[in-house]
Parts: C-alpha cells; structure tokens; sequence
C-alpha cells in the first residue's frame, strides 16, 4: 500500500475539465458519495459531531529519529487539539499543544524532568497579522482532518469540491478530488479506486520547524549568553512552503466507522513521521477545560 502511495505522486494525472459547483461537481459529489458509504454510511458519519485517538508517533529531525506519545481531540465545528509527548534525550519530555478553540489559538509547550541547565526556546505568541494567519492556519488544519477523518467539512469551513481526475500506477489506481476554502486553502484528496477509501491528502503549507540544540561548558559571563550546559528546541524561523503529503491506511471499525489507524506524512519529497493510533473514540464527553492549554 505504501508503495502505491509514493507511486502516485511521481505519475501525471489525468485530468479532467469540469466546473466546480458549491457543493461540488456531479463527478465528484459521487465519488465523495461513494467514500462515504465505504466508511460506514452517510447516518453514521452525520452522527460523529467528536472524535479523540492516542498514539505514538516517530519523526525525522536532522540527523536522528524523535518519538514519543500522541493524542488528538476534535470536535465539531471548530475545536480541535493535538498533544505531543516528546522525549529528545532519557527521560526529558517535551510536551507541546497546539490547536484552536473558535477564535482562540490554542498554544503550549513545557518540559518534564530536565536535566539541569535544559531549557526550550518559543517565540512570543503571534499578534496582529502574525496572530490572523496562525489562525487561518489552524483553521485550515482543522479542516484537513475533518476531510481525512470523516470526509465532510465544517459550517464554519465549508469546501468547494471538483473531480480532478485519475492517477495510475503500476500497482493500483486512485480517483482525486480537489477541495478549496476560505482564502487560498486547497486539497487534493486521492481515493482508492478498489476500496473508496481516503488514501492520502496533498496540500501546500509551511514546513514544520524544529530543532534540539544541546549546549556545554561553564556558566555565562557576566553580562553575556555564554554556554551554559543547556540543551531544548530552538525557536522557528521564517517558514518555509513546501508539497506536504498525507497517507492514511491501517483502517478499522470503531463504533461502525471505519477510521484509519495508521498515518504517515511527507514533507518535500521525504518521509518526515508516522503515527501509529492504538485508540479512538467516537463522540466522547469531553471535559471543559479539554481545549485549553492553561
């Protein structure tokens, strides 16, 4: 299955003239139809207005391989949160959050049992533009897990979807249908043409950006940074847009849906993590505070 995902993106797709309406083209509303049925049934997607899973995750970061635990809370319209548990060296944890709450950036990140003289670097929070476009970003990621999730959209972020064709490779075939949003958001998702199942989702977005500094050597001069022993994660830079590329596969019922257990992603051409998702839960009680980071 994985090589037919890698396979698809090195062929051309065919692809075919057609207007998009507001609830999509005729070609595409069908294939989306289809999609649906094969995930448990258009009842069954209606009713899941919340989702949560756990997991583990590895990633690619330089030159070695992070890992650590992963939770991921959504609910509909507009709430979701993504927690990482992330263990750089022994038992130093970096926990970060991220997500939104309606208007609200939800954004947190703390360490757990440093080593002495650790510390992570974050940026200030966004303000102004730089707050209006993390939002927009959030909201865009809100919308891209809903669609591979649960193959729908939000009221807050409704999709315009078109057929954009086929892609064929030497082991498979996939029907692709392109969705658009607000502002410049755009997917393209690929359906498995045997099984109508969400293969993967390719977009355009800002590399993710991080990276594990460790410093030695003696206690700062006065007046100066020096190099106090210290390690943690450097602050991001300038982002960078990028093809990113999103598998998902593994699927299995879990209260009549069929949700996938196993995803991967790419990031400019290379493999970048993967989540194994031991758990999920279809519409649980969340608590109040669940979508905050204080």
């Amino acid at each position: 299955m994985f090589r037919l995902l890698m396979s698809l993106l090195s062929v051309g797709l065919t692809i075919a003239t057609v207007a998009a309406q507001v609830v999509g083209d005729t070609k595409a509303t069908a294939l989306l139809q289809q999609a649906r049925a094969a995930l448990g049934g258009d009842g069954r997607l209606a009713a899941v207005h919340a989702l949560s899973c756990s997991g583990t995750f590895t990633r690619e970061l330089d030159d070695r391989q992070l890992s650590g635990d992963l939770t991921i809370a959504l609910e509909m319209p507009d709430k979701l949160l993504r927690t990482e548990s992330m263990r750089p060296m022994g038992d130093f944890t970096i926990v970060s959050a991220v997500g939104l709450n309606g208007d609200a950036l939800l954004r947190d990140q703390h360490a757990v049992n440093a080593p002495p003289g650790a510390m992570i670097r974050m940026p200030p929070p966004p303000t102004g533009d730089a707050e209006a476009q993390a939002l927009r970003n959030a909201r865009a990621d809100m919308a891209r897990t809903v669609l591979a999730f649960l193959l729908t959209s939000t009221p807050s972020f409704p999709l315009e979807l078109s057929y954009a064709g086929e892609a064929e490779a030497a082991d498979g075939r996939a029907d692709v249908i392109d969705a658009r949003g607000s502002g410049s958001f755009s997917v393209r998702l690929f359906l498995d043409r045997s099984t109508h199942r969400p293969l993967m989702l390719a977009y355009r977005g800002a590399a993710p950006q991080m990276r594990i500094v460790a410093q030695r050597g003696g206690p700062p001069a006065a007046g100066g940074h020096g190099d106090a022993g210290r390690g943690g994660i450097e602050p991001p830079t300038t982002p960078h847009i990028v093809d990113i590329n999103l598998y998902l596969d593994d699927y299995k019922p879990v209260d009549g849906v069929w949700l996938p257990h196993h995803v991967s992603r790419s990031i400019d051409g290379k493999p970048a993590e993967e989540w194994t998702l031991s758990s999920f839960k279809v519409n649980p009680a969340f608590k109040p505070e669940t979508f905050s980071t204080k």
